[in-house]
């Protein structure tokens, strides 16, 4: 499976660099860059572990076939079904009634009513498209923040004792598991 996003969110789409600035307590422009790279990194840890998409956009997934598809991540709607016939290089529309789109535990799946034959030779004989809402909230937003300020305040993953090294544990897990998209596939 092949999944794609139009457009992906900068982390100054969530969170502008003046509030990192101010949650970090930073007021002069020295690290500005660093800052937006810190604020882009932990937009994206965030998005990558919840696996909803931060974002209002379009989607686009290849399959191999018609059975047993889900869109990962938080796609909300089908637009389109596209597939090429046995024996034929261009892609044909699938009817809109030949197929229905549910959402269950957060996960959209799509189940079609007698699917018709692919190319079987082809890894990506079905394209699927639709879109994707912007699924960002407060919880989530302040979670970037603090992670952001986590990767801000310590630019190594450990802290170097006197012996040895500890990784620094984070509670932003607390506030972003509720919102995390599991697939018990």
């Amino acid at each position: 499976m092949n999944f794609t996003y139009a457009a992906q969110p900068t982390g100054t789409d969530i969170v502008s660099l003046a509030d990192m600035k101010e949650f970090l307590r930073v007021d002069h422009s020295d690290e500005d860059a660093t800052i937006t790279a810190i604020i882009d990194a932990a937009t994206q840890s965030i998005q990558d572990y919840t696996g909803r998409h931060f974002k209002a956009t379009t989607w686009t997934m290849y399959v191999k076939d018609f059975y047993n598809i889900e869109a990962p991540y938080s796609a909300s709607t089908v637009s389109s079904v596209k597939y090429y016939k046995p024996n034929e290089d261009a892609l044909t529309t699938l009817a809109a009634t030949k197929y229905y789109v549910g959402i269950e535990l957060g996960i959209l799946k799509i189940n079609f009513l007698d699917p018709p034959s692919v190319e079987e030779d082809m890894f990506e004989a079905v394209k699927i498209s639709g879109s994707v809402a912007n699924d960002i909230n407060p919880p989530l937003t302040h979670a970037i923040k603090m992670l952001a300020a986590h990767y801000y305040e310590n630019r190594r993953a450990v802290v170097v004792a006197s012996t040895s090294a500890i990784e620094i544990p984070l509670g932003v897990k607390a506030i972003i598991n509720p919102y995390r998209i599991i697939n018990l596939k």
